[in-house]
């Protein structure tokens, strides 16, 4: 219920409901490194992504998001940034997140989870 001219008034259901949908920023942080063909590491990289400003930051630079897909409880994010093309995939469970460097062929891939994305 909401107060406007005339009193109390119910609010519309659909209002209620904006707030059910994924959040459109969060932090993920991950904790497995793999680099090329080598095994795999621990790590303590992270970032925070902003899927309305289109940014994901990191400690060596911003991100652009470009594109977003998401298919049930899989969120897959594009961006581009510092000589590299990006890929996130995240569910409420695990977060994938590769570099694909433009000079190379180099890829990078970190495993983890995204806290707060669903």
């Amino acid at each position: 219920m909401f107060r406007g001219k005339g009193g109390l008034k119910p609010i519309p259901l659909m209002v209620l409901a904006l707030g059910a949908g994924p959040a459109t920023a969060f932090p993920c942080a991950f904790s497995t490194e793999c680099y090329e063909a080598d095994a795999c590491t621990g790590t303590s990289f992270a970032i925070e992504v902003d899927i309305d400003g289109k940014g994901i930051s990191t400690d060596y630079g911003d991100l652009t998001v470009v594109a977003v897909k998401e298919t049930g409880r899989l969120t897959t994010l594009f961006a581009t940034g510092q000589g590299a093309e990006y890929l996130l995939s995240l569910t409420p469970q695990a977060a994938r997140f590769t570099t694909h460097s433009n000079e190379g062929p180099l890829a990078i891939t970190y495993l983890g989870t995204c806290e707060g994305a669903f």
